[in-house]
């Protein structure tokens, strides 16, 4: 297991940045509070006459002209929601301080202010206090700084896109999402967002303008903004639209400007999630031909902002504390699968006092769990994710939760030969180590469909003749197509039963709940038991092993449904089958109601009432069948798929690719349930049967449509294929008896000379012994 982590470790390791950790700092400070008497301890935590609960040092060292100091940590839940317990002081003086981002999860980011003497020396002890009461706002310093772009981004609020008064007041209205201070007037989607939707941004600063003269300012947006300077409009582009890709004339608009600050605001909304935003401008614009460039951040003297590490925490009654730094580093999407598998590198960054000699153990909060100073984990979906970092020194754990937000990165720009993306066999080997059962159902999808995913590249290639619509699928066809046809289905089958492996764990020993998770996974590997390794005994345990923790009626009705036809068709359980037919109807109530369910109801039904040998009732319930699934195509679609189905489940047949004909001919009976009466369906359910060695399934197949349809086209190719079938099993009387039965009631049929043949051949053989 951690042979498999150690070596994915290295694999990421030049994809990843190096993690700045505070060591020289917090070892500093962990150094004095040991010194320190236990009152000395209680002041250290103290400013303004107010008490906190944790401290977190500050590297401020080479801080330059600096004059905002920006921090990012996570605060272990104890920072209220409005960041009203936070401050930043530097020894007992406490700095204005502006919240930019609480959330998701502990995730904090604030602004502070840096005053002059320190941020010209760089030097001082710089300090977040967390944690407690709130801090009395009258203590607060007021912000005062002008420095810096600060762009602020907010949930989106109804508006009117045409108008700047709409959209100001419905931004100063709505819930912040996160802000920073940024270099200039960019950006494409919403950079503060876990969840895409639409938002409302704006940016505000004040501009220094070097020198008196001509600006000409542009916006281009999806979709509308509003860039003003001094309280007056610029540059618009109201209403909803795409964004400009080229600088048209007209769409400049020049304004004079003196030299020195002037307020600067941009308001943007996207009404989806695909927003963009760029401001630029022209200095002395000149000629017909626009040139604009983004506005340059010394503009905004960016430089004065600066972005120090922040150091472990510590508490008055523990003076080392965990600490842990993560790096998103990548994520692997799958095929027709909106949600991505994330992966994330975690690093020990604890005091050294701590952690040497120590165990260092992680809980990611998803029911996996690592050991070691230095991991990579792959989350199985994005979310919110309490994630514990457990460092054990002589017997004594001392314990890290953080509630953090694991999303994909942003994608970044693609260059030749570099930032190649996270394929899913780098991934693989971790997820080899997971424990299904500790998963949540989504999770366990996912991991499910991981494996299927690799499965289905080793299917068969496409026919020489197909035309790809792309690069990338030609090349895997063309790899494909380089495999030895053994080795393919030898690796195809592995991957299919791991996925197979994987979900029986996790549900037959997990308590997962999610009735729509829970059903997607069933479906999707309940036929590879019953169709690939041809278990349908565990597909039955599957469906009933879930069955007590789905709590919508339909939901349960499903998996009776599923169940019965298990039961009925693979396994021939007359009896089990209908006592949970019985329930099924007990939860829909009425069948006819019910479109998908209803239709699997009349099926079941009608195939029972033939085993049974009430042809009637057998006819007329495969009848409702059809109706409630004939309305979902008209009669050319339903004509091509029904062709579709007959030809692939023949071509599968021919090729010895049993598991896709069974896929085809169960799609088949759900789709056209009345086929079953006109008889071609029934026949190559047999020859499927047949084929996998399942010989009294073939025989039960003949005589229910000798009951539904005995003048069927197709009944005396079933009775004879039934017949060898009886022969498979040494039935030879059950054999002789079948083809003295075709050769009676059918003697027209083409294949009499065929069945004489084998009846003459039996009959000259020495008898069955009774």
């Amino acid at each position: 297991m951690e042979r498999s982590r150690e070596q994915f470790t290295h694999r990421l390791t030049a994809m990843t940045g190096r993690y700045v950790f505070c060591s020289r700092v917090s070892c500093l400070v962990c150094l004095v509070i040991c010194l320190m008497p236990h009152g000395a301890q209680a002041q250290l935590f103290r400013r303004a006459g107010h008490e906190f609960s944790f401290i977190r040092p500050i590297d401020l060292a080479a801080t330059g002209g600096a004059t905002i100091g920006v921090v990012e940590f996570y605060h272990h839940g104890q920072i209220d929601q409005q960041g009203q317990n936070v401050i930043v002081a530097v020894g007992n003086e406490v700095l204005p301080v502006r919240i930019l981002q609480i959330g998701p999860g502990d995730f904090c980011r604030l602004a502070f202010q840096i005053t002059a003497a320190r941020a010209t020396s760089g030097r001082g002890s710089f300090e977040i206090l967390y944690g407690g009461d709130p801090f009395p706002e009258e203590s607060r310093p007021k912000w005062s700084a002008e420095e810096g772009l600060l762009l602020e981004v907010r949930e989106y609020k109804e508006c009117n896109l045409n108008s700047l008064q709409s959209v100001k007041a419905a931004f100063e209205s709505a819930r912040p999402i996160g802000a920073d201070y940024v270099p200039t007037v960019f950006h494409a989607g919403n950079p503060f967002a876990s969840v895409p939707g639409p938002y409302m941004s704006r940016y505000s600063g004040v501009m220094q303008i070097p020198r008196t003269g001509t600006y000409g300012f542009y916006t281009s947006s999806q979709d509308c903004s509003f860039l003003l300077i001094d309280g007056k409009i610029v540059a618009e582009a109201p209403g909803r639209h795409p964004p400009e890709r080229r600088a048209r004339p007209g769409l400049r608009r020049d304004v004079q400007l003196t030299a020195g600050p002037h307020r600067f605001e941009y308001y943007h909304v996207s009404t989806s999630e695909m927003g963009v935003a760029v401001a630029a401008w022209e200095v002395e614009p000149r000629g017909s031909h626009p040139a604009p460039v983004p506005i340059p951040p010394e503009v905004f003297r960016n430089a004065s902002i600066v972005r120090p590490a922040v150091g472990p925490p510590m508490s008055q009654t523990q003076r080392f504390l965990p600490d842990f730094r993560f790096n998103v580093v990548g994520a692997v999407s799958l095929p027709e699968n909106e949600i991505p598998l994330v992966v994330a590198e975690f690093r020990d960054a604890s005091p050294p006092a701590l952690v040497s000699s120590a165990r260092v153990e992680w809980d990611f909060g998803d029911g996996q769990t690592a050991q070691g100073p230095a991991v990579v984990h792959v989350f199985l979906r994005p979310g919110l994710f309490t994630i514990k970092e457990t460092v054990t020194r002589a017997g004594r754990p001392f314990e890290m939760p953080q509630r953090i937000w694991i999303g994909p990165p942003p994608a970044p720009p693609r260059e030749a030969g570099k930032n190649k993306p996270l394929q899913l066999d780098d991934i693989l080997p971790v997820l080899d180590t997971y424990n299904p059962a500790a998963t949540d159902a989504q999770s366990l999808l996912q991991m499910v469909q991981a494996y299927l995913t690799k499965a289905d590249e080793y299917l068969p290639p496409p026919p020489p003749d197909t035309v790809f619509v792309d690069e990338e699928q030609a090349a895997a066809a063309a790899q494909k197509s380089t495999i030895d046809p053994k080795t393919r289905e030898s690796e195809r089958r592995k991957y299919l039963m791991r996925a197979l492996e994987v979900a029986r764990d996790g549900l037959l020993k997990g308590k997962q709940t999610g009735d729509e998770e829970l059903l997607q996974l069933l479906r999707l590997v309940t036929p590879i038991a019953q169709d690939v390794f041809v278990d349908s005994t565990l597909a039955v345990n599957l469906w009933t092993g879930v069955l007590p923790r789905l709590q919508a009626d339909t939901a349960r009705a499903e998996a009776h449904l599923a169940v019965a036809d298990i039961q009925l068709n693979d396994l021939l359980a007359l009896a089990e089958a209908k006592k949970h037919l019985d329930a099924a109807e007990k939860l829909l109530r009425d069948p006819s109601r019910h479109e998908h369910l209803g239709a699997l109801w009349y099926r079941l039904r009608g195939e029972v009432a033939a085993t049974e040998g009430r042809q009637d009732e057998a006819v007329k319930a495969l009848q409702q069948a059809e109706q409630l699934v004939a309305a979902r195509r008209n009669e050319v679609e339903r004509t091509a798929w029904r062709g579709a189905h007959s030809r692939s489940t023949e071509q599968f047949l021919r090729s010895g690719e049993l598991d896709r004909a069974a896929a085809e001919l169960r799609a088949w009976s759900n789709e056209f349930p009345l086929d079953i009466v006109e008889g071609y369906l029934p026949l190559l359910w047999g020859k499927y049967w047949f084929a996998r060695g399942r010989y009294e399934v073939v025989t039960a197949l003949a005589d229910r449509l000798l009951v539904v349809n005995p003048y069927s086209p197709y009944i005396e190719e079933l009775l004879l294929l039934s017949a060898q079938a009886d022969l498979a099993m040494k039935r030879v009387d059950r054999a002789k008896a079948t083809l003295e039965s075709l050769l009676k009631d059918y003697p027209g049929s083409p294949l009499v000379g065929e069945a004489k043949q084998l009846l003459e051949k039996l009959q000259s053989a020495t008898p069955e012994r009774k």
